[in-house]
């Protein structure tokens, strides 16, 4: 009797652990990244870095393989203390914000030509559907604590809204874009 109940101890035991492993087995498999889903990391190096007068732009952390970029005119890129008014963001025309996800590395020359290449292919494209720009300008002092030498351009998101297909991002209320120098 004593071998019989410990059998079916051993029985039951057996019967837990087998459904422990399954069900943790179903767990790890359907958390597994399939290596097919592009999406905005947001994680992106300080620097700012500018092409033309306008076109800010950030790369990410992760090699190289997104960007978020800002459009702007001269209206709010000013070497001045001048107050700039915040602009709205739309998809196409002068205020953009677009976060793209490539399938390989970007270069600083995708941004810089008329006519972006081919290569790295596009496999997420993010657009600002709404929200604002706000952009400061600061004077940067020479060491003489008089002469202006140079702008600081400190530009920051304002409850952006960015759109794919169906899906939607939204930045909150501020995100720091970065800061950037003119000289004079």
């Amino acid at each position: 009797m004593q071998s019989d109940s410990k059998l079916l101890f051993l029985s039951f035991n057996y019967i837990a652990m087998k459904k422990t492993f399954a069900i943790l087995f179903l767990l790890f498999s359907l958390s597994c990244d399939d290596g097919n889903i592009d999406i905005s990391s947001f994680e992106f190096e300080e620097t700012v870095n500018v092409c033309g007068e306008y076109v800010l732009y950030r790369l990410s952390t992760d090699g190289h393989r997104e960007f978020l970029m800002v459009t702007l005119t001269d209206d709010q890129i000013k070497n001045s203390i001048d107050p700039v008014l915040p602009v709205s963001v739309t998809q196409t025309g002068l205020y953009t914000v677009t976060d793209r996800v490539f399938d390989s590395e970007v270069t600083k020359s995708y941004f810089c030509t008329v006519v972006p290449p081919s290569e790295p292919k596009v496999t997420k494209d993010w657009r600002g559907t709404s929200g604002n720009i706000l952009v400061k300008n600061e004077p940067v002092y020479d060491t003489d604590g008089v002469t202006i030498k140079a702008y600081n351009h400190i530009i920051v998101l304002n409850n952006v809204v960015l759109v794919s297909g169906d899906e939607s991002l939204i930045f909150g209320d501020t995100y720091l874009f970065g800061t950037f120098t003119t000289n004079l």
